[in-house]
């Protein structure tokens, strides 16, 4: 079973979808590890 969302099948969407959430994942982990390194120091 295909479907489609605007005329491009889902299958082809689902990968790519799941990559960009992953990127913004590890971007936010990594922000999150600088800003916790920058207020230790200054304790």
């Amino acid at each position: 079973m295909i479907a489609h969302v605007g005329g491009v099948p889902v299958e082809e969407i689902l990968p790519m979808l799941a990559g960009t959430s992953t990127g913004l994942l590890v971007a936010r982990a990594w922000v999150m590890l600088r800003l916790r390194r920058r207020r230790e120091p200054g304790k």
